[in-house]
């Protein structure tokens, strides 16, 4: 059967079309996806506001992981960008990082990069992490 591909909250068109281009090509994949995953701690506005706006605060500065893909054993942690520079490095270097302290997850975690190419230097950068790379033409 498939995944079901769902819609992506906070993707841009571009990128959202790229990411069902990469499910449709690695169908049997994942189990399960999440989307739009906030991790990290954000940041509190002050004591100044009122509780629910300091809350929205936090919430709103989160940072935020494209996808989660699940696999058996493995949960990947998934960046979409049409172009990969080094702001996708820093967030699959950080978010798996900030994914552990969030939810405690006993599988490994697979930072995985979905892109329809590098931008100018960022190619030998990932080559030289452990990142898995999809590049998908377009």
């Amino acid at each position: 059967m498939g995944l079901i591909i769902h819609r992506m909250p906070h993707l841009l068109q571009a990128d959202a079309e790229l990411f069902s281009d990469f499910l449709r090509a690695h169908p049997n994949r994942y189990t399960h996806l999440d989307y739009d995953i906030r991790v990290g701690l954000g940041r509190d506005p002050g004591d100044t506001f009122p509780r629910h706006m300091r809350n929205m605060g936090i919430h709103l500065s989160q940072r935020r992981i494209d996808a989660v893909g699940f696999r058996p054993g493995i949960i990947d942690i998934i960046e979409v960008t049409l172009s990969a520079g080094l702001k996708a490095l820093g967030q699959l270097t950080a978010y798996p990082l900030l994914y552990q302290q969030s939810f405690f997850p006993t599988q490994a975690l697979q930072p995985v990069l979905v892109a329809r190419q590098f931008s100018t230097d960022a190619e030998i950068l990932f080559n030289q992490s452990e990142i898995e790379v999809f590049l998908l033409p377009g």
